[in-house]
């Protein structure tokens, strides 16, 4: 499900960036500080094209799709919780040694020596 959404998502970006380089300039900027009468720096009128239109939604479903992307996880079962949980319980303690056992010294006595 996740590899699914992300396809769908980089090929959303993909036709956006494309439908965003597609679409005609709307006019300088210096046209909002004194340009022409009636202009607006949207450009005259509110006229949306078909571009326009197919801009909007894909960018509204660019950012559900990224919503989602966040929210479902990448195939792993299972909380976070649990996995922490049973990470502790996998890896059992070393016992602490003396500090002669990590010298490598021999001083323990002859019972201790035949145990080992």
């Amino acid at each position: 499900m996740y590899y699914a959404l992300l396809t769908l998502f980089v090929i959303v970006a993909v036709l956006l960036i494309i439908l965003a380089l597609l679409q005609k300039g709307r006019g300088d900027v210096g046209a909002a500080f004194g340009g022409g009468m009636g202009q607006s720096i949207f450009g005259a009128g509110g006229v949306d094209t078909i571009l326009t239109k197919a801009t909007y939604w894909l960018g509204g479903i660019f950012l559900v799709l990224a919503v989602l992307l966040s929210i479902v996880p990448k195939g792993e079962k299972g909380s976070i919780l649990e996995k922490e949980l049973n990470e502790g319980k996998t890896a059992p303690a070393k016992p602490s040694g003396g500090a002669q056992e990590r010298r490598g010294t021999d001083t323990g006595t002859p019972s201790q020596e035949k145990a080992r």
